[in-house]
């Protein structure tokens, strides 16, 4: 029954694979922890339309590497939130992006609970303060929507378009400064070309229409120490 239930996921991800590809991103799942600054996880290519589904522990800081070859090339990046009972209406973790230093590059004023290595300036935050149309009001209900493959409710958020003006591999960085734990999916690039394999693509997909990516248990209360769910890959304050 088991596999009768995967296989079921899987022709129902193809199915919708070929009926949204103009919506569709090549989707990862985060299994083993995304990484730090150190060991960043690597885009194939920065232009393509990726969805990367992870979880922040406390104090994690997950970084993406997007190289860019030339300058004046688009950076597209969206830090979404899923809607999960009530467990992350108050959540609001922030993206940061950074560029290689270059000279005339000016670094945006923001105090960061991390070290960023040398080399490395922030060009941009989502963080309310600096990008007030960035990330939603905290006030009030959280306006939603569903993103069609994965049949994820999100709560809204907003598109960063950053034009790169030098050349080089560039760093997003997601965190919480509250240090609460949560579940986002980072968006980068426009273009849709689907890198991955056909099979891991639907069985990726077919994860998150199941809600197996999520590390809570979304019809249980707050306080339930039944609606967390474990994770198994290695997480730590570097990432």
């Amino acid at each position: 029954m088991g596999w009768i239930r995967a296989s079921g996921g899987i022709i129902l991800a193809l199915v919708l694979l070929m009926a949204f590809p103009a919506a569709a991103h090549d989707p990862s799942i985060e299994e083993e922890d995304w990484g730090g600054f150190d060991a960043p996880f690597q885009t194939a290519d920065a232009t393509v339309s990726y969805a990367l589904y992870g979880y922040l522990d406390e104090a994690d800081v997950d970084v993406f590497a997007l190289d860019f070859p030339e300058a004046d090339m688009l950076l597209r990046a969206e830090l979404l939130i899923p809607v999960c009972g009530a467990h992350y209406a108050d959540f609001y973790p922030q993206m940061v992006i950074f560029a290689p230093a270059a000279d005339g590059l000016t670094a945006i004023d923001i105090t960061l609970p991390f070290d960023v290595p040398e080399g490395y300036v922030p060009v941009y935050t989502s963080a309310p303060a600096a990008q007030p149309e960035a990330t939603p009001e905290p006030e009030g209900e959280r306006p939603t929507f569903v993103e069609p493959v994965g049949g994820t409710v999100f709560y809204e958020s907003v598109r960063t378009d950053w034009t790169v003006t030098v050349a080089g591999s560039y760093r997003v960085a997601v965190y919480n400064p509250e240090g609460q734990p949560g579940d986002y999916a980072l968006a980068t690039g426009y273009r849709e070309v689907f890198n991955s394999s056909p099979l891991q693509m639907m069985q990726a997909v077919a994860a998150i229409r199941s809600n197996e990516w999520l590390h809570r248990r979304c019809d249980l209360p707050l306080d339930d120490p039944n609606a967390v769910i474990e994770h198994d890959h290695d997480a730590d304050s570097g990432g």
